[in-house]
């Protein structure tokens, strides 16, 4: 007859128990231990969903650092936003003032200059080009401004030479990274991408400062 553990409730097979009931102890027995496992990583996690309080020891700790990352809310573990890097369908993000949220890139592209004001509504969507303006003729631009084509061609354009724009709409560029001369100014354009929000994320914070 099987018989417990006191701490994990590991099932303790017995010599009469059937050869079945016995693997499937054992199953339950290799889930429960993996499921107390201690997790090592370099950093705090990227990806998977976590549930709240949740350990991650760092591999390689030192002196003056913290001994993990504990998590403090359930939810899906991502990277943070980055300004103008290159994002595919189905990449997945946080911001970096956390707002309990993250995000999925509906439309491949890249990121604008500055991190947008993402929704927080379930489902709500918002394109990555936060700042952005219509081009305007003769108008003085400084680095890093974005503009759009008076004619709305899913891309957006960034100043990467500053100075006076000319006296009539250039013809833009439909290639990423591809370059626009307009009067003194040089644009760089790049396809818009596109978020929608898909849940709560999960925040991980340090924790056991070592002395």
């Amino acid at each position: 007859m099987s018989t417990t553990t006191g701490k994990l409730g590991l099932i303790k097979p017995g010599i009469s128990d059937e050869v079945q009931q016995t693997i499937i102890d054992l199953a339950s027995n290799f889930q429960k231990l993996d499921d107390v496992a201690e997790i090592y990583m370099s950093n705090a996690p990227t990806q998977g969903n976590w549930k709240v309080g949740i350990r991650v020891w760092k591999s390689s700790p030192n002196i003056g650092d913290y001994v993990g990352w504990i998590n403090i809310r359930q939810g899906e573990a991502c990277p943070k936003w980055n300004p103008l890097f290159q994002y595919n369908m189905g990449d997945k993000i946080v911001l970096i003032n956390d707002n309990g949220h993250y995000y999925e890139c509906l439309q491949t592209g890249r990121s604008g200059p500055i991190e947008p004001s993402f929704p927080t509504t379930a489902g709500g969507s918002i394109n990555d080009t936060q700042g952005g303006t219509s081009w305007i003729p003769t108008h003085s631009y400084k680095l890093n401004e974005v503009v759009f084509p008076s004619m709305d061609n899913n891309r957006f354009y960034i100043c990467t030479v500053s100075g006076v724009s000319g006296a009539t709409e250039p013809v833009w560029s439909t290639v990423d990274g591809g370059t626009v001369s307009d009067g003194m100014v040089v644009w760089t354009g790049y396809r818009i991408v596109k978020w929608i929000e898909k849940g709560t994320s999960a925040l991980f914070r340090n924790f056991g400062k070592i002395d």
